[in-house]
């Protein structure tokens, strides 16, 4: 429990150190709050004393949890007029709640691997068992219809795991009563119209109406099913099994999965799919069915390469928490506009260097090796489950931004804490003064996240008032948001832009001056430098050629820079930046 809480405070405090060398403080407090978030937690569940069925007690509240999202999702794609949502981006793909179909993804499957681990758990309540298996058809369904490559194909990788960790006496039972959830999948497959932007048509609606029913009847299949292979558990647990069985059931259980990877070819598909990605190269479908089976890497090779870009510049801590984007911006060859890299592990190495990196990796590590220890105790199933889990959202975090996502990640770092905490009262008692001296410093540490969510109400007002041009609303706001954490440039920009449209350019200068301090390699703060100088009758020229380096595939700075080269004189330029394009809030 030591080392994993150590490893985390340092990850949080380095997050934090990196401001001094990123010149970003936003960026990096805004990281910060998230690994302080996910090390508070595990100090939380970790510095009480470990009791047989705690863990498996948060495990069952967890599964709760994904099964309410993974349900929710589902209902705004089979009852849309009931359950409406906004259109978003990419609405074909199941986003909510979580407004992100991938993060949506990696939720159902956990979701499935949840509900497969409390239906066969022996450990479990009779009942619990029935519930679970009830789940898995539903939860199922929701996973296909995010259309997420990684969260599906990282599924096997987490059942397999626990099937050989777990070795639960009711893995045939749930194995059984999960069939229907292949029904299930396999009726929404066929509902062509589900998986299109305008899957809340009328026409549609017969087909959601045909999948909402097989669902309800799958589950309802898999929870009589589960209920009358109860006897069979019961049966299965008096059986006394030799020393050897257990060596027995991996050897046998890896066996069959070698041979089976060998009889359809599965070795030479990898081969191929591994090519296919390595390629590097956008994926773009008309049926949304057809992009499961590709290996295309759809971008992700290409922000790989701009992370160990900003790794190269600076490998022993990085660029700053919070910066891959200032370096996407700079080293893209892609236009689409990117935060994050795709990669928990390259945006760390990115951003905090090697020694971001193994932090991270002893954190991670240590959880996952303390889980795998677990299993030689009586709660196996439980700690084989945070192990399967746990390794699932590792692999699939190196090829998206779960991390980014608290809802996936807090459950793992609240089991991580039960699963490394002390099984002595005597070690794990903590004396009042301890106690108190936490409490403070819990609070002390929460100032900062309280003063970004304070700050974020006025900040949208502002951006509100900005994109519909109402320039004395968006200075209040802006004004309200510097007042209460000034630290962050965005406010500062809309101030600048509003003082100059209002012919303040002295409050114009002296706003994005005071942005540019607090985010000098932000493209956005630079070019609205050029902008305001250009209007207040100074040289416009350097700030739009910065602009221009550190994004040199945006319109806004390609356009600025190329009618200020065409501009002759000091009039002229001057009119360019009045009649330069400006970015809306939230660009």
């Amino acid at each position: 429990m030591a080392l994993a809480s150590g490893a985390l405070a340092l990850l949080a405090i380095w997050t934090l150190a990196s401001a001094t060398w990123s010149d970003a403080p936003a960026r990096a407090l805004a990281e910060f709050d998230r690994t302080l978030l996910y090390a508070l937690v595990l100090v939380l569940t970790g510095s009480a004393v470990a009791r047989v069925g705690d863990l498996a007690v948060l495990l069952r509240w967890t599964a709760a949890a994904f099964a309410a999202v993974a349900l929710a999702g589902l209902l705004t794609r089979l009852a849309p007029g009931t359950f409406p949502i906004g259109p978003g981006y990419l609405p074909e793909r199941i986003a909510f709640p979580l407004t992100y179909w991938n993060a949506m993804g990696i939720a159902c499957a956990l979701c499935v691997l949840f509900a497969f681990h409390l239906s066969a758990s022996g450990k479990e309540p009779r009942i619990i068992r029935v519930l679970a298996a009830a789940v898995v058809p539903m939860a199922a369904v929701t996973l296909y219809l995010t259309f997420s490559r990684g969260a599906i194909w990282a599924l096997p990788l987490g059942l397999v795991l626990y099937v050989l960790c777990a070795q639960a006496r009711g893995l045939v039972s749930a194995a059984i009563a999960a069939v229907p959830a292949g029904v299930a999948v396999s009726v929404a497959y066929g509902a062509e119209l589900l998986a299109r932007a305008d899957y809340d048509s009328a026409a549609a609606a017969p087909e959601a109406r045909r999948v909402g029913l097989t669902v309800a009847a799958c589950c309802a299949a898999a929870a009589l099913l589960r209920a009358v292979l109860l006897f069979a558990d019961t049966r299965i647990e008096r059986v006394k099994l030799p020393r050897y069985a257990r060596v027995g059931f991996v050897g046998g259980t890896l066996v069959v999965l070698i041979a089976g990877a060998l009889a359809v070819g599965a070795p030479a598909r990898a081969r191929d799919a591994v090519d296919t990605f390595r390629e590097g190269s956008a994926l773009s479908v008309t049926d949304l069915r057809n992009r499961l089976t590709s290996a295309v890497d759809n971008g992700r090779v290409e922000h790989w390469k701009v992370a160990l870009d900003g790794y190269r510049e600076s490998p022993l801590h990085g660029t700053g928490a919070g910066t891959y984007r200032i370096t996407w911006d700079r080293e893209r060859e892609l236009v689409f506009k990117v935060t994050d890299g795709h990669s928990l592990y390259f945006e760390i190495l990115s951003e905090l260097g090697i020694v971001g990196l193994v932090l991270l990796v002893v954190v991670l590590g240590t959880i996952l090796v303390g889980a795998a220890l677990g299993l030689r105790g009586e709660e196996r199933h439980a700690h084989a489950f945070v192990l399967a889990g746990g390794a699932m959202l590792a692999v699939h975090a190196g090829i998206d931004w779960d991390w980014e996502m608290p809802a996936l990640f807090v459950w793992f770092f609240a089991a991580g804490g039960m699963v490394l905490a002390s099984r002595s009262p005597r070690l794990g008692e903590i004396g009042r003064t301890a106690r108190i001296v936490a409490a403070l410093a819990v609070l002390l540490l929460a100032i900062t996240p309280a003063l970004f969510w304070w700050s974020q109400g006025p900040l949208d007002d502002a951006g509100e008032a900005w994109n519909a041009r109402d320039c004395p609303t968006a200075i209040d706001r802006a004004l309200t948001a510097t007042e209460r954490f000034g630290t962050r440039p965005e406010p500062w920009v809309m101030l600048a832009y509003c003082d100059t449209r209002l012919g303040d350019y002295t409050l114009a200068r002296r706003a994005v001056d005071a942005a540019h301090r607090r985010d000098p390699n932000n493209w956005q703060v630079v070019y609205a430098q050029a902008i305001v100088y250009g209007v207040s009758g100074a040289d416009p020229r350097p700030y739009a050629a910065e602009a221009l380096r550190l994004n040199p595939q945006e319109t806004y700075t390609k356009q600025l820079v190329e009618d200020l080269r065409a501009a002759k004189t000091e009039a002229r330029r001057r009119e360019v930046a009045g009649r330069a394009l400006i970015p809306p809030y939230g660009y």
